[in-house]
């Protein structure tokens, strides 16, 4: 994760992960966790959703203060970040066709990941490697906490792409040991020295030229070039109309209004309004494109009703989102469901 891409988005399995440690083993309400935090409240069903890197560091924050006399957790969620669960990320990594290769695009792609270390990537002429880690404006607890969970997140992801092989040289770590180290050591056959003065992976001569299991050229360019435009889409959100748009794109349930928006942003309602026109927009555009993206979206399956699409886009009444959508589009919703079918468009 960078803090220079905080409107890039990311799997929610993150929060679930944390969601999870919290409800299992820390005993705690999830609803109340979020209320006593201050952040917005993540619901979870069994589809999978988007979060912006921005609400993922707050979770982050607010997971590492409630689990602070428990920082044995931290490591144990670690563990479970599975390559899988870092999504077109994961996918480019997995596909990769050297374990060299797959690090390389996560540090390329560090906007995508959970971490709030940033990792270079160093190359010997022997095949041999290192991760070199830096974390700046970290408080002594988020440095911790962010080191715990990645010696564990990392090793878990290089037994994935690996098929549970671990090519490691030795791990240093610019932090005291976690609590329970001498129960956790059992998951690296190499040694691990914490106090250090520099955060590195050191990976044994040859292993950047290892191949992985699951190497498919075809599948890394694909995914490689999807983390790409993620990435470019970040950088364009850091705009005021992009950062919206980002939020808008969030919303599980009701769009937002003016003022809930602008307090997301940290300004005025009044300045919110005045940098959108600066921008070439208005706050109403927006919540009616954001509305259109969903309608047409839900309108690919047959199964959704007008009625329940009306509501999903916030209208009381299906009349009023026909009308809408009609001008939105140029057609009314049923033909438009109707053309996408059979240009192609799936009933799911």
């Amino acid at each position: 994760m960078d803090s220079n891409a905080l409107y890039a988005t990311l799997p929610d399995l993150s929060a679930r992960i944390m969601r999870n440690a919290l409800v299992s083993e820390a005993k705690v309400d999830w609803d109340e966790f979020c209320r006593s935090s201050h952040v917005r409240p993540v619901r979870f069903d069994e589809q999978a959703r988007d979060l912006l890197a921005q609400e993922e560091m707050l979770l982050q924050k607010a997971f590492a203060d409630c689990t602070a006399n428990a920082r044995n957790i931290w490591f144990d969620v670690g563990l479970r970040y599975r390559a899988i669960k870092y999504g077109e990320l994961g996918l480019a990594m997995m596909t990769a066709r050297t374990l060299g290769e797959a690090l390389q695009i996560a540090c390329r792609c560090q906007s995508l990941t959970y971490s709030l270390i940033n990792y270079r990537y160093v190359a010997a002429p022997n095949g041999a490697f290192a991760m070199i880690g830096s974390c700046d404006k970290l408080s002594e607890q988020m440095h911790d906490f962010t080191h715990y969970r990645d010696l564990g997140a990392i090793r878990t992801l290089v037994a994935d792409l690996m098929g549970g092989e671990l090519p490691l040289e030795r791990v240093t770590l610019t932090t005291p040991p976690p609590p329970d180290w001498a129960l956790q050591r059992r998951h690296f056959s190499c040694p691990v020295e914490f106090n250090a003065d520099l955060t590195q992976w050191v990976f044994k001569p040859g292993a950047a030229n290892l191949p992985l299991p699951m190497a498919d050229s075809d599948l890394v360019t694909l995914y490689s070039s999807r983390c790409d435009i993620m990435l470019r889409r970040a950088q364009a959100d850091s705009t005021i109309k992009g950062r919206l748009a980002a939020r808008l794109r969030n919303c599980e349930s009701e769009f937002l209004t003016a003022g809930e928006a602008a307090r997301m942003l940290a300004l005025s309602e009044r300045t919110l309004h005045r940098r959108l026109a600066e921008e070439g927009t208005r706050f109403s555009a927006m919540v009616d494109e954001a509305r259109y993206g969903r309608a047409r979206e839900l309108l690919m399956d047959g199964r959704v009703s007008i009625e329940r699409i009306a509501t999903a886009v916030g209208f009381a009444e299906p009349s009023s989102f026909s009308r809408a959508f009609k001008r939105w589009s140029g057609m009314g919703a049923l033909e438009y469901r109707r053309q996408t079918q059979d240009k192609g468009g799936r009933t799911l």
